[in-house]
């Protein structure tokens, strides 16, 4: 898991660049973070920011992200004023004012971002919503979401993430099934505790 925010702010960076005028919804980017992390987890074992996610009723949120992106409070550290030196707020959009710093990603972080810029890029924060809700990690939790009195978030265990999407027509998530059991055996070790 992220000790502090440097992967994170770079992922919101990278994903921004990637936009007309580097300018990015919020809702987009935590679908294009949860995309990207699903990708990397499922052929790597370890996500690429180290967030923890979200079931919410628009789908799928990584938390310290969101948190980032609404000045909220975070558990993760950020070094002095690292932030605002690649990203300005505004509302329920950012803007990239630096360029990405590649040296926070490994070669496999780039390939799964740029794997799913490539592949979902081209839809908006709502079209992007509506995909997550086919995904097991949203549907498991579809219940309780449409429950008016339960609460409007649970986290997402990391698991359904290695779950096959019956719907997913993209199929960048068509991975064999011994790839899935060594890289989810590879996830439970790096995170025993």
């Amino acid at each position: 898991m992220a000790k502090d925010i440097r992967k994170i702010v770079q992922a919101l960076v990278y994903l921004a660049n990637y936009q007309p005028d580097k300018m990015l919804d919020n809702m987009k980017a935590y679908k294009l973070l949860w995309l990207a992390d699903r990708y990397h987890l499922r052929q790597t074992g370890r996500t690429i920011t180290g967030d923890a996610y979200y079931a919410m009723p628009f789908g799928i949120v990584p938390s310290d992200a969101k948190c980032l992106l609404e000045n909220a409070k975070t558990k993760l550290k950020e070094p002095k004023g690292y932030k605002n030196k690649y990203l300005i707020l505004d509302d329920h959009q950012y803007k990239a004012i630096a360029e990405p710093d590649l040296k926070e990603f490994s070669e496999s972080d780039l390939e799964a971002l740029d794997k799913v810029l490539a592949v979902y890029n081209q839809y908006d924060a709502m079209k992007l919503s509506e995909i997550s809700h086919k995904f097991p990690e949203w549907t498991f939790y579809k219940e309780m979401l449409e429950n008016k009195d339960a609460k409007n978030s649970y986290k997402i265990d990391f698991d359904h993430f290695f779950e096959d999407a019956p719907e997913d027509e993209r199929r960048l998530f068509d991975d064999s099934h011994e790839l899935l059991e060594l890289t989810q055996d590879l996830y439970h070790q790096y995170n025993r505790v």
